[in-house]
């Protein structure tokens, strides 16, 4: 057993499934994805730390739990398409992937895209799509998605890319509330009107793109 195979096996004894994550899919992406490609090579080592892991340019790789746990709400199955919004080099879409999903996966930091575009080469995952453009415009020429990702805090989800949610779409992120409180957040699709689901309270860094000016409040 390799290192990184028994730091992915800790990770899920000592981090997902003592803070909540039971889907048995989504634990085996955990276990088979290796998370260590997707930080900087020099910090593949301290990849598993149950921490948000910063990238570069203000980016982040969200921690393991509350990634496992937001992604057990979007309940993904391998006929989705899914639009994975602040996608970094690709950690998410890849345990996605790993479900059967087909996963457009957007990022507006270029670096972050073309590590991405080098990892699902290299790591064979061909339904990952990586695209670099603005988070708050999503992604029109794949949509309706559904369901969509949002990695990182907002204060509010733009028109734009709330338009591109399929009817009875599901879109998962979290939330920064007046009171500085964040929870992670489900939003259900119901002919136009999004109904606001509470799940449970998390810490995820804000994403400058969602913060409240042009912004749609559900």
């Amino acid at each position: 057993m390799s290192d990184f195979t028994m730091m992915r096996e800790n990770m899920v004894k000592g981090q997902l499934r003592p803070e909540g994550a039971t889907n048995l899919f989504i634990i085996k992406a955990f276990l088979e994805i290796p998370r260590e490609r997707f930080v900087p090579r020099q910090l593949s080592h301290i990849a598993y730390m149950d921490a948000n892991f910063p990238l570069n340019k203000g980016r982040f790789l969200l921690r393991p739990a509350p990634l496992a746990r937001l992604l057990e709400a979007l309940n993904p199955l391998s006929s989705d398409s899914i639009l994975y919004v602040a996608a970094g080099t690709g950690y998410g879409p890849a345990l996605l992937s790993q479900m059967g999903a087909y996963v457009v996966a957007l990022e507006s930091e270029e670096t972050l895209t073309q590590e991405a575009e080098r990892l699902v080469h290299d790591l064979q995952l061909s339904s990952v799509k990586p695209i670099w453009g603005p988070l708050e415009e999503g992604w029109e020429e794949d949509a309706p998605y559904d369901k969509i990702v949002i990695e990182g805090c907002i204060d509010s989800i733009p028109q734009s890319l709330a338009s591109q949610l399929k009817e009875g779409g599901i879109m998962v992120t979290f939330k920064r509330f007046s009171n500085q409180r964040m929870e992670a957040i489900k939003y259900i699709n119901q002919a136009g009107n999004f109904t606001e689901v509470s799940l449970f309270d998390a810490f995820a860094p804000r994403l400058k793109a969602f913060r409240k000016q042009k912004l749609f409040n559900f």
